[in-house]
């Protein structure tokens, strides 16, 4: 994906899927070259607020967008969500970048609204 400008071919970049477990949810979000890069956990507090923790691999900069989508998964479905971001393209532009954050959080939201359950074969 080297120098390629995602914005302007309106590629497809971003892969967002939802897997169940139990009343929860897990989401994985996967891009580019796929790999885990910050995971986000969210829960609703007492109050109804999300309270959203994240763990970034060294070297990865998922970190506010997995926290974001944690938190707009948790308020939305109203269960504790984890949300795995592993988001990588050689060289990206600033524009490249910002057309896949929106990617993502576009998916993201189309996902929580269908509410459709990704279920890997075992």
């Amino acid at each position: 994906m080297s120098g390629q400008n995602i914005d302007a071919r309106r590629m497809e970049t971003v892969d967002v899927r939802m897997s169940a477990m139990g009343q929860d949810r897990v989401f994985h979000i996967s891009g580019g070259t796929a790999h885990i890069g910050a995971i986000a956990t969210a829960y609703l507090a007492h109050e109804g607020n999300a309270v959203v923790e994240v763990i970034t691999l060294p070297g990865h900069r998922e970190t506010e967008l997995a926290a974001e989508l944690a938190e707009l998964a948790a308020l939305s479905l109203k269960c504790s969500v984890a949300v795995v971001v592993g988001i990588h393209l050689d060289s990206p532009t600033r524009e490249d970048i910002m057309a896949v954050v929106e990617e993502a959080r576009t998916k993201m939201k189309k996902l929580l609204k269908d509410g459709k359950i990704y279920r890997s074969p075992i």
